[in-house]
C-alpha cells in the first residue's frame, strides 16, 4: 500500500520545483545585502547542501538567475499592490499601499528594494538583469501613474532613498519619516 502524497514523478517536480524556489530566495537575499558580484552558485550550493551543478540544472547562467530574481521580484511586489484603477480606490489609498510595500520590504530583511540595489550598478550587470531591472521600474511607474500617483517617478526615488538612507545607518526612521511626508503631501 503506498503512503505517499504524491507519485514519484510529481515528487521529482515538487522537488525540482522547491528547489527552483529555494535557489531565488537564497539569490535575492544574497544580492540584496551584497549585490550580482557578491554571490556565487557555489554559495547557494553550499547553502542549500546541494553540487553546484544542480543550480546550473535550474539555470545555466548567472545571468539567467539574476534575471529570474527580478523578474520573480516584480511580479511579488506588483501583486501586493493590487490593481491601479480600482474605482472604489482613491490614488491616496493606492500611494499608502506603495509607502507600505516599502516599509514592509525594509522590514523583511532590514535591506533595501532589490532593484534599488542592483539598479545602482546596472551598467556593470549582464544584459538580461540589465532589461528585467529597467521593466521593473517601467511597471511600477506604470502601476503608479494608471493609480493617478502625482509625480510617480519622484515618489519612487523618494521611497527608494529614504530606504538606502534606513539600511545605511540602521535607521527606519529616515524611511518612516519620507513615507509620512509623502502620505501628508496627497
Amino acid at each position: 500500500m503506498q503512503h505517499l502524497s504524491c507519485d514519484r514523478q510529481n515528487c521529482r517536480r515538487q522537488k525540482i520545483s522547491n528547489t527552483r524556489e529555494q535557489i531565488l530566495d537564497i539569490a535575492e537575499t544574497g544580492y540584496r545585502q551584497g549585490g550580482f558580484d557578491g554571490l556565487s552558485f557555489r554559495d547557494i550550493a553550499d547553502e542549500l547542501g546541494i553540487k553546484s551543478a544542480s543550480v546550473h540544472y535550474h539555470f545555466r547562467h548567472k545571468e539567467d538567475l539574476g534575471s529570474a530574481v527580478v523578474q520573480r521580484y516584480a511580479e511579488e511586489l506588483l501583486a501586493r499592490l493590487g490593481e491601479p484603477d480600482n474605482p472604489a480606490e482613491t490614488s491616496g489609498d493606492r500611494l499608502e499601499r506603495l509607502i507600505n510595500a516599502y516599509k514592509a520590504a525594509y522590514a523583511e530583511g532590514k535591506s533595501s528594494c532589490l532593484c534599488a540595489v542592483l539598479g545602482s550598478v546596472n551598467p556593470h550587470l549582464p544584459p538580461a538583469v540589465q532589461k528585467a531591472i529597467r521593466q521593473f521600474f517601467s511597471r511600477l511607474l506604470l502601476w503608479a501613474e494608471q493609480g493617478k500617483i502625482r509625480n510617480p517617478a519622484q515618489i519612487v526615488s523618494a521611497l527608494q532613498g529614504a530606504m538606502i538612507l534606513s539600511v545605511a545607518t540602521g535607521d527606519a526612521g529616515h524611511l518612516d519619516r519620507v513615507a509620512q511626508d509623502l502620505a501628508g503631501a496627497t
